[in-house]
């Protein structure tokens, strides 16, 4: 009995010759995907490698830092690195200050871009379109554009030296608007008029339809707005003149030039310190965030 090749998609009758053609294509497209997977292999492991090496380096001393040749794990494993930068050099106060600044203007980004991503995703009004094209086009607009307007701003107001300077004026994302109203349009119209026959208001269906079905791009904006806002390094460095109010990038900053020479130690352990609430905060939403960003279709 003569065997018949089908084809995957359509399931018909493949001529004779589409078998080897057939299997040449599955052969390079599992090539490309083996190419694929050890390149990323490859750059995972170097950058897991260079946070393990930073992680152990904040345990060493200095001397063993630079020593030649250099060495992966502690030969004398020691804390006083820790101790010294939370004794001395006020990094508690630092990692306190962005906790304080991060976690709020986070919370500020996603209902005031939940807010906005819902009127423009299933509301009409005039000029609609012609409002989220303005809004998108401040991203075109570098931050250091801003940034003296918005200085002279904040000052006349008195707030410099301030935690609502660091935090109101990125309680708005252009960005967090445009992803959430990309996600929204996604969501079943039919849904939110079964929610007004029923008499619900529009800040009820926001509440109790629209959020709980947005979970997952409202996790992945949150993750995007922390690692924004945590990172922040300019605007802080403009506004912030007391050391109390410095938050973590302007203490690490601070520490290179701290001593006569650079202290290597205390610079690896404050990354380290940096870093940690990152991985902690990335983790904790990992799956959402995945999940969020190819509902919306972003790359990132």
């Amino acid at each position: 009995m003569t065997e018949v090749s089908l084809d995957r998609a359509t399931g018909a009758p493949l001529p004779s010759g589409a078998t080897g053609a057939d299997a040449r294509i599955r052969l390079r497209e599992q090539l490309v995907s083996l190419i694929t997977h050890l390149v990323l292999v490859i750059f995972a492991f170097i950058a897991f490698g260079a946070m393990m090496w930073m992680v152990l380096a904040s345990f060493k001393s200095a001397s063993e830092i630079i020593a030649k040749p250099p060495t992966f794990l502690p030969e004398a494993p020691t804390l006083g690195s820790y101790a010294l930068i939370l004794r001395e050099q006020a990094f508690g106060r630092f990692f306190i200050n962005s906790i304080v600044v991060a976690l709020p203007s986070v919370l500020l980004i996603l209902f005031s871009s939940s807010i906005a991503g819902f009127v423009f995703a299933k509301f009409d009004f005039p000029a609609k379109e012609v409002i989220f094209t303005i809004i998108l086009s401040t991203l075109m607009v570098p931050p250091a554009v801003t940034l003296l307007p918005l200085f002279r701003l904040v000052s006349r107001l008195g707030w410099a030296d301030t935690y609502q300077a660091l935090i109101i004026p990125v309680c708005v994302s252009a960005f967090g608007i445009f992803l959430l109203r990309q996600f929204m349009e996604g969501l079943p119209s039919e849904l939110l008029d079964a929610g007004r026959i029923d008499g619900a208001s529009n800040w009820w269906i926001y509440r109790h339809i629209v959020l709980p079905l947005s979970v997952s791009a409202l996790s992945a904006l949150a993750i995007f707005s922390f690692l924004a806002n945590w990172d922040s390094y300019l605007w802080p460095l403009v506004i912030i003149y007391e050391e109390k109010m410095r938050t973590l990038p302007l203490g690490l900053a601070y520490l290179l030039g701290w001593s006569s020479r650079p202290r290597y130690d205390l610079f690896l352990t404050g990354a380290v310190i940096t870093v940690v609430p990152v991985v902690v905060f990335y983790s904790f939403f990992q799956a959402r965030f995945v999940r969020g960003v190819t509902l919306t279709g972003l790359k990132y």
